[in-house]
């Protein structure tokens, strides 16, 4: 009994090294990722400012970014990852990658379906995507031209994600991670084209600037699938198309599928309606609101969704195993890393967000007045970042449990009361400016709620919660995040007061620099134990 005990101590603390290595190797390539995209978002502003041409690019964009949750990275990954995890426990090799080759037969069929519907109905979807566009038809017009560009973007970002689930179900997530740099470069690329080749930036006006920047988009996404292909390769299997999908586990991923289309998009869903509303607003609102969300999705896109991808491989074998403590344990401590990143970066992207927004955006075309309007508009949605981590954490953690009609309920609930908000903000409100900053206010509420609702579930379910260790660690997150909010606007207010060269710069990075030792220290102090299952490279023994 004894022996048995000790064998399940090391099991956990060989476990949770693990969990802690991929976690790392996730967040850094995340984080190029995130860079890289920050710097093409830059080149986007520079070039086309807040207006018409960048409204109706965001607006297209919007379309494929929000069915790429619905049936791609976010609900196919989720379906995919606990299925091909349970055949990797208890089939052998051949028959795995046989359900990988029928998944990937059938995706082709269905998305390419679906993209070429999409490209024919493409009035119709701007339609209901930017209602307001129709009252000026020039915008309407190169919003449907765009999306039909943009399409093919779905087909490209599910073969990805098939790879993407292929690989982390066999703990390889380097090359699924790094993808998104694919994409980002290319933009890059021809963001420097447009910004600084002389017949471009002389000659070409902004309608056929944002075409080739529509097109390299397209290309970006599909050089982000193909990336991916050597290291699927390189799993050994063999991969074919076959048809029509006999095996037992696509009927079991559909299943799981059919919930998770909708469950797994609370955040492109909310952002959507706040598109929507938006765009009945003045012109630039759509792109301020975008700018606002994708500083948001910086800390989000590099640790939430780094620790929900490499759990989420994890929870599964755990659940074909039978090991629910341990998938409650899993669980429990990922949404304490969650509240360890999240919670102290919505404290310091509050406090720097007019100087960090001024730094990125407001050049060539992009005026003051916007830069305000999306350091205000990022506030809002960071107010929500550790309910959308928790969101991503413990949504997909009920497929596991072969339980998806809960998230799909939540997420229902979660777009009704959004949408009820928007449309309650530009019904009552009279001050159009508070009618935009009510539009990221009404996700953060929404986000908070359905958090709340899908953490009650699972504890429904039967998941053993270590409430005692969530309470406390983010009791000690908060003191902490404290401290550390009060060390870099103090800083912040000192490098203000003085004029030295490269203050844009100094104000952004001074303050994150003092505000992170500040907190790494506070928390290693006070032993929040998130940061040891962060920072340190082997769980220490009791």
């Amino acid at each position: 009994m004894v022996k048995n005990i000790e064998h399940q101590r090391t099991h956990s603390r060989v476990t949770a090294t693990k969990v802690a290595g991929h976690f790392r190797i996730v967040s850094v390539a995340t984080s190029i990722s995130r860079v890289t995209g920050f710097f093409r978002d830059q080149l986007n502003s520079w070039i086309f400012g807040a207006g018409l041409v960048s409204d109706s690019y965001f607006a297209a964009l919007r379309i494929p970014n929000l069915l790429r949750d619905l049936f791609a990275e976010g609900a196919l990954s989720s379906a995919f990852i606990p299925t091909l995890s349970k055949s990797l426990e208890k089939e052998k090799v051949e028959e795995t990658w046989k359900l990988i080759s029928q998944v990937f037969t059938l995706l082709l069929l269905i998305v390419g379906l679906v993209v070429a519907a999409g490209i024919f109905a493409a009035p119709w979807i701007v339609r209901m995507v930017a209602p307001g566009f129709l009252g000026d038809p020039a915008k309407f017009e190169l919003t449907v031209n765009l999306t039909r560009i943009l399409f093919p973007v779905l087909l490209f970002v599910s073969m990805a994600a098939l790879w993407m689930g292929t690989l982390n179900s066999h703990d390889k997530f380097l090359a699924p991670a790094f993808a998104p740099v694919a994409m980002n470069i290319t933009l890059i690329l021809a963001g420097l084209y447009l910004f600084y080749w002389p017949s471009m930036r002389d000659n070409a006006d902004e309608i056929q600037k944002i075409h080739i920047w529509t097109a390299a988009t397209t290309v970006g996404f599909f050089l982000q699938w193909l990336v991916q292909v050597p290291a699927a390769r390189g799993l050994g299997g063999r991969f074919k198309l076959i048809w029509p999908p006999t095996h037992p586990g696509i009927a079991e991923m559909l299943f799981l599928l059919a919930p998770a289309v909708i469950s797994l998009s609370v955040t492109q869903v909310d952002f959507l309606l706040n598109q929507i509303f938006a765009s009945f607003l003045k012109t630039g609102s759509i792109t301020c609101l975008n700018y606002g969300n994708r500083l948001m999705q910086l800390p989000y896109g590099v640790f939430g969704v780094s620790i929900a991808t490499v759990v989420l491989p994890l929870m599964s074998r755990q659940m074909a195993d039978g090991d629910e403590k341990g998938f409650g344990d899993t669980l429990t401590h990922a949404i304490g890393a969650a509240a360890f990143i999240m919670i102290p970066s919505t404290v310091g992207l509050c406090i720097i967000s007019l100087p960090i927004c001024r730094l990125a955006f407001q050049h060539g075309h992009f005026t003051e007045e916007s830069t305000l309007m999306v350091a205000d508009a990022t506030c809002f949605y960071v107010a929500g970042l550790f309910a959308h981590a928790g969101i991503k954490i413990t949504a997909q953690a009920f497929y596991p449990l072969r339980k998806p009609k809960w998230p799909f309920w939540a997420a229902v609930i979660n777009m009704i009361s959004t949408a009820l908000l928007n449309l309650a903000a530009l019904v009552f409100l009279t001050d159009p400016y508070q009618k935009f900053l009510a539009l990221p206010l009404a996700t953060t509420v929404g986000v908070f709620f359905t958090f709340f609702f899908l953490f009650y579930g699972l504890s429904r379910y039967g998941v053993k919660f270590e409430f005692k260790f969530i309470f406390k660690e983010i009791f000690k997150i908060i003191l902490a995040s404290f401290g550390m909010g009060l060390a870099a606007w103090w800083t912040l207010r000192l490098l203000i007061q003085q004029d030295v060269p490269f203050g844009k710069v100094l104000d952004v990075f001074i303050p994150i620099i003092v505000g992170a030792a500040v907190y790494f220290i506070l928390a290693k102090l006070i032993r929040c134990e998130s940061f040891e299952w962060i920072i340190t490279r082997r769980k220490k023994k009791a």
